[in-house]
């Protein structure tokens, strides 16, 4: 029994230890299952905090999406009435600069018209003296006729009579025109000659032709009738292709006075000037003339021929220093360039050349010829041939020259950098734009140009692009 009842007290101890056993580990599940129930109320809170946090997010993000909708809407706003605001100042610009220049065209041509009111005046004057003497000469003249007359019969040549005077024109234009369409001017030098012409060089003997002939060319178009029109045309292409001879010869001889009598005879009517014996010194006493030629109410620079007027013109701006006479030419000239033909004729007689000669001498200003120019820069059949006329080295330091010019208006520069930039393309040019040291001069431009001069920033930066 005792045996029995300590097993039965040991087993009680066992299962009152197993007891307070599973007590604890109750109580530590409790703890636990309490632990978690903290956390599941923490978790549901924290999502609760979060799904709020995202909804304020959201709500901030559409209100700012909705503000930056808006400040686009406006900034489009204002940038087109900016672009509107600009085109309108660019067109009140361009409007103002052509109103400026109406103006100063207006301007130059009143102080023009006033100098030649000025002219015409003090001519109209000192005409009125002289009329008795004139009248003297006339009798004179006709008097002496007869001898001379006589003296040509002596002599065994032809008298001057209607039908043969209109004969040895028509010879004399058709002569002129084989001569110079079959460019004999370069194989004449080779020919025999007589005397010591035979030892001079080609260069010598056709420089002493022109001076000879420079002379007898002016008196023969002072000669020349209106209704000879071929004639006339031929006179002033050979006048032409003699200046330009002389002027590319190194061996140079002054011949002002017949220079200045050509000039006068191209740019003014017959009826405004005279020649007497006194008047040119290097023209023959033989070929003299006392008399005002045929009658004819236009100068030849404003013939119905635009063929005689653009040879006219040229031979202007060769031969004419007057300011007011270059001006008008140079007017007449940018109106007649607006014809294709007329642009054709100008390229081909190197009216490029007479432009920068003119520019470089500081004669008829800059305005005028720049609008030429530009002219010359629109699309045409001719473009390419003008622009190959002004790949040389004489336009480029002209325009070097001219860039340096503290005179030279935006307008002028504007144009200038239009024929730069197509110049700039062609490949070749650049070795023109390093000699000239139009490439430094124009960066230093493009770096001084004020930004509100877009137009002439762009042409600048073209510039420079196509050189690199």
């Amino acid at each position: 029994m005792m045996t029995i009842y300590e097993q039965l007290r040991t087993e009680r101890q066992g299962q009152q230890r197993w007891e307070r056993e599973l007590q604890e580990r109750e109580r530590r599940l409790q703890q636990q299952e309490e632990a978690f129930r903290k956390m599941a109320s923490l978790e549901e809170m924290l999502h609760s905090r979060i799904l709020a946090v995202k909804e304020k997010h959201q709500q901030e993000v559409s209100q700012l999406q909705d503000l930056l909708r808006e400040r686009s809407k406006e900034n489009k706003r204002l940038k087109s009435s900016f672009d509107t605001i600009k085109d309108l100042n660019d067109n009140m610009k361009k409007q103002l600069q052509e109103i400026s220049e109406q103006n100063q065209k207006l301007e130059s041509q009143s102080k023009r018209v006033q100098a030649r009111l000025d002219n015409l005046q003090r001519k109209y004057e000192h005409s009125i003296a002289p009329r008795g003497r004139q009248k003297a000469n006339v009798k004179s003249t006709e008097c002496m006729k007869p001898s001379k007359k006589e003296k040509t019969a002596a002599s065994g040549k032809p008298s001057n009579k209607g039908g043969s005077g209109h004969a040895s024109t028509k010879l004399l234009a058709l002569l002129l025109d084989w001569v110079l369409d079959g460019h004999s001017f370069s194989s004449a030098v080779r020919n025999k000659g007589k005397g010591v012409d035979q030892c001079l060089p080609p260069e010598v003997v056709l420089n002493e032709r022109c001076l000879k002939g420079l002379p007898l060319l002016a008196d023969q178009l002072h000669h020349t009738p209106p209704s000879e029109a071929e004639l006339l045309l031929n006179l002033l292409r050979l006048i032409h292709w003699a200046l330009r001879h002389m002027d590319s010869s190194p061996l140079h001889v002054a011949l002002s006075a017949t220079l200045r009598r050509i000039g006068e005879q191209v740019s003014k009517p017959p009826a405004q000037f005279t020649v007497s014996d006194s008047d040119d010194p290097d023209l023959p006493k033989s070929c003299s003339v006392t008399a005002a030629g045929p009658d004819r109410g236009w100068p030849l620079y404003r013939s119905p021929c635009p063929h005689t007027r653009i040879l006219s013109a040229l031979i202007i701006l060769r031969t004419v220093t007057q300011a007011d006479v270059l001006a008008l030419a140079l007017d007449s000239l940018h109106t007649e360039l607006m014809s294709e033909d007329s642009r054709g004729l100008f390229i081909h007689y190197e009216g490029v050349c007479v432009l920068m000669s003119m520019l470089r001498a500081g004669r008829g200003g800059l305005h005028t010829p720049v609008d030429i120019l530009m002219e010359l820069t629109q699309q045409s059949c001719y473009l390419n041939l003008f622009l190959e006329a002004c790949s040389c080295e004489e336009f480029f330091h002209t325009t070097s020259k001219i860039l340096k010019n503290p005179r030279l208006e935006l307008p002028s520069l504007e144009k200038l950098s239009i024929l730069l930039q197509k110049l700039s393309s062609i490949r070749k040019n650049r070795r023109l734009f390093d000699i000239s040291s139009l490439h430094l001069q124009i960066q230093e431009l493009y770096h001084n140009t004020n930004h509100t001069h877009t137009f002439l920033r762009l042409n600048l930066r073209s510039i420079l692009y196509n050189l690199q």
